[in-house]
C-alpha cells in the first residue's frame, strides 16, 4: 500500500502522526508492508526526518511541484489529512478526493459536519497515531472500503466543490442582491 501525507510541514497539518503511525505499523518488519509517502516543506522538516530515519519504507520528499504531488496522488492507494484544527478547505484533501482516493482524515472543525465516516472519509481523532495506524490497516486489508470512500468522496466534489456549482451560487447570489432594496442601494449614486 502506497499512503500519502501531502501538505506543509507545520503543527496545523500534524505531519508528526503520520511517522509515528508509519512507524507503529513498521516496527519489527524484516519487509514493511505500507509505503509512507510525505510531500511537502515547512518548520517540521527536519523534526520528521529524524524521526523517519532508519525506516527504509518512509520517504520525505521535501517541497515539490503540483505535478508531483498530482502524481503522487494517482499512485496512493490511502491518502491522509490530519489537521488538528480545519480539513475541510484543504486543497489536498479536496484533491485527494478528485482522484477518488480512499482518506484518512481528523474528526475536527467542520469536517464531521459535511464528511460521513465511512462513507467519504475514514475520520478519527485528532494526533492519535494509534488511530491512524489501525484505520491504515482497515482500509488496506479492504479493497472494496478503499473504493466506496473514493467513489463517494469524487461524487462529494461534484456535487458540492465543482466550479460549475459554485458559480451557480455566486450568480444566485449576486442575482439576489442586486434585486434586493438593501442591495440595489449599494449601487445608487
Amino acid at each position: 500500500m502506497n499512503i500519502l501525507f501531502a501538505g506543509r510541514l507545520v503543527d496545523f497539518k500534524d505531519p508528526v502522526t503520520f511517522i509515528k503511525a508509519a512507524q507503529l505499523l513498521s516496527k519489527n518488519m524484516i519487509e514493511p508492508a505500507h509505503q509512507f509517502v510525505i510531500a511537502g516543506d515547512g518548520v517540521l522538516l527536519e523534526e520528521c526526518r529524524k524521526l523517519a530515519f532508519g525506516y527504509k519504507n518512509v520517504s520525505i520528499l521535501g517541497w515539490v511541484k503540483p505535478e508531483k504531488v498530482d502524481d503522487l496522488m494517482i499512485h496512493a492507494d490511502i491518502f491522509c489529512q490530519l489537521s488538528p484544527y480545519e480539513n475541510l478547505w484543504a486543497s489536498t484533501l479536496i484533491s485527494a478526493m478528485k482522484h477518488k482516493k480512499a482518506i484518512i482524515c481528523t474528526n475536527v472543525g467542520y469536517t464531521g459536519t459535511y464528511l460521513t465516516h465511512k462513507y467519504h472519509v475514514f475520520l478519527i481523532p485528532p494526533n492519535d497515531h494509534v488511530a491512524l495506524a489501525e484505520a491504515i490497516e482497515i482500509l488496506a486489508n479492504d479493497n472494496e472500503l478503499r473504493r466506496i470512500l473514493g467513489d463517494n468522496a469524487y461524487s462529494f466534489v461534484q456535487e458540492n466543490l465543482s466550479v460549475k456549482k459554485i458559480a451557480g451560487q455566486i450568480r444566485q447570489l449576486l442575482s439576489q442582491s442586486l434585486q434586493s432594496p438593501e442591495g440595489s442601494a449599494v449601487y445608487s449614486d
